[in-house]
């Protein structure tokens, strides 16, 4: 437990007193920079595949033994 007279964030979880913690703890923010970096994010799944070169493949080799 915290000391002081403020609430640590797991101490804030534990209590549900995760407004009374924000209040404490103000920050500041920039809504449309984080819309921004979100939606570059999640754009397409092109940004997501692999490489063609990539060696992770699930598909089988054909060996002979």
């Amino acid at each position: 437990m915290s000391r002081g007279k403020y609430l640590s964030l797991p101490e804030a979880r534990k209590k549900k007193q995760l407004d009374r913690f924000a209040k404490e703890h103000p920050s500041e923010g920039d809504a449309d920079q984080l819309e921004s970096l979100i939606g570059r994010m999640s754009k397409s799944d092109e940004a997501r595949k692999p490489e063609s070169d990539d060696q992770t493949s699930t598909e089988p080799e054909d060996r002979e033994d």
